[in-house]
């Protein structure tokens, strides 16, 4: 007879944080907006329980895979920091005549194609032009924010022979040597 391991957490909720379960979600609420976790999307099984504590101001994490804790624990942190102070990726484009511009909630992006790249972005999802070369992205959900980041940066990556494309602003990009005689 083997006993199962149990994984337990104990996760502190700010004051300033609301959560409450309903049926397989999890809605968080505070200062910056609201979001929300499917449970069932990640915990098809049911293998894990989540216990919300108002009183203790705290939520209690018990289950017996550790790929469940894992996922679950970090999706909640995320969802807590994203509601008190937000995420914010920056992207560089990098390119002679290669430029952003924002009309309400749409990106018009000339990146050297014959034609401007319209990107339509979400409601959810706020966007700043610091310059036209350098967007910045802030939102309160972790994974839609770094979503929407991959798919502008997919639109035109960097070259590896000159770097011209879109780049995350803090990354290194490691060009290739051309032909030499």
């Amino acid at each position: 007879m083997t006993l199962q391991k149990y994984y337990y957490n104990e996760i502190k909720i700010p004051q300033n944080i609301s959560i409450t379960r309903k049926k397989d979600f999890l809605f968080f609420s505070g200062p910056l907006g609201q979001t929300v976790i499917n449970l069932k999307k990640i915990d098809p099984q049911g293998s894990a329980a989540l216990l919300i504590n108002d009183e203790l101001s705290q939520l209690k994490i018990i289950t017996n895979s550790k790929s469940y804790y894992g996922l679950l624990n970090r999706l909640i942190l995320n969802k807590i920091q994203g509601l008190n102070r937000g995420f914010l990726i920056y992207l560089k484009i990098v390119g002679i005549g290669y430029r952003a511009s924002l009309q309400e909630n749409t990106l018009f992006l000339k990146l050297g194609y014959s034609h401007d790249i319209l990107y339509k972005i979400p409601s959810s999802i706020k966007v700043f032009l610091l310059d036209p070369t350098i967007i910045c992205l802030f939102g309160v959900d972790k994974n839609q924010v770094t979503q929407i980041a991959s798919k502008l940066r997919n639109l035109r990556k960097p070259s590896v022979y000159k770097g011209k494309g879109i780049r995350l602003l803090n990354e290194n990009i490691f060009l290739k040597l051309g032909k030499r005689k």
